[in-house]
């Protein structure tokens, strides 16, 4: 078969199953059958040069005749995803376990998201900057942030909710450093982190980039603790399981304000369901932005 070049603004690569298959990926469909798909549109392809354009029509009417209307609508999507003027912005906040991490990562590799940012590596990096007498909050982990309040700081609230309060506003500053500079550079970016509380940030980001925020959480509670038991090294199960239930705490304060403002909660109960409903919560934010 005559070697396929793909062209695009008058430049030309040879076609790529794996590419293919990552965009297919992307919209939704499982990596073994996307690359069976990638094949399958490899075999109408003509030979010689075809346009980006005509080359989605190929692959689109290969996602018709084998996965129906719904996968092609998905794919669409995901060419909007690749044409966009703003760069996405997914934030995933969470609590302790919930698997934010994983979410994360699984998200980036599936959408072609190279980088991808912890809240807590930007709150460590502050804290060796700033002596716990001078931010207290920093230096202490989020569900155990009420020891650095004052007697009186609370205020009447629930002081593992204030303690922790105080920490994000401490974060966010690093945090929209990093966001600002994605946003200038044009580059897409996962941040994830229990600091990125519903309405303490994305706000201000509209018209410099496309904002997608979700809290993760687990509502089974069994499930969460579990998630404890699969961690090694250097985050030993027994310490978070001690502070089990301001864990807990933190997340129902994150789907709280979550419901409050209308962003989206995931239940981590199955990984690869969460990051299905990841993507789509990225697409449908896409097609939302071009209406």
């Amino acid at each position: 078969m005559p070697e396929t070049m793909v062209i695009k603004a008058g430049h030309g690569l040879p076609y790529s199953k794996g590419l293919m298959a990552q965009s297919l990926t992307a919209s939704g469909i499982a990596p073994e059958r996307a690359y069976q798909l990638a094949r399958a549109v490899e075999d109408l392809l003509p030979g010689g040069d075809v346009e980006v354009a005509a080359l989605e029509l190929i692959a689109a009417e290969v996602l018709r005749e084998h996965e129906g209307d719904e996968a092609v609508r998905r794919f669409e999507g995901w060419q909007r995803f690749d044409r966009l003027e703003l760069p996405p912005i997914i934030l995933l906040s969470g609590a302790p376990g919930v698997g934010k991490s994983t979410l994360a990562s699984m998200l980036a590799s599936r959408l072609g998201i190279h980088r991808v940012i912890a809240t807590d590596a930007i709150r460590h990096v502050i804290r060796a900057f700033f002596s716990p007498d001078f931010m207290p909050f920093v230096h202490v982990s989020s569900f155990e942030a009420a020891r650095a309040l004052d007697p009186d700081e609370a205020e009447g609230a629930d002081p593992d909710i204030a303690g922790f309060t105080r920490q994000a506003q401490n974060v966010r500053t690093g945090v929209m450093a990093i966001v600002d500079r994605a946003c200038e550079e044009g580059t897409p970016m996962v941040v994830e982190g229990v600091h990125l509380i519903p309405g303490l940030i994305n706000g201000e980001l509209r018209g410099r980039c496309l904002p997608v925020q979700a809290v993760v959480a687990v509502s089974d509670e069994e499930l969460h603790r579990s998630h404890f038991s699969m961690r090694g090294g250097e985050r030993p199960a027994d310490r978070y399981l001690a502070r089990f239930e301001q864990i807990r705490k933190l997340q129902a304060h994150l789907v709280s304000r979550a419901e409050a403002r209308g962003v989206p909660v995931i239940d981590n109960a199955n990984i690869d369901t969460a990051v299905a409903q990841a993507v789509q919560l990225v697409l449908d934010s896409i097609a939302d932005a071009d209406s």
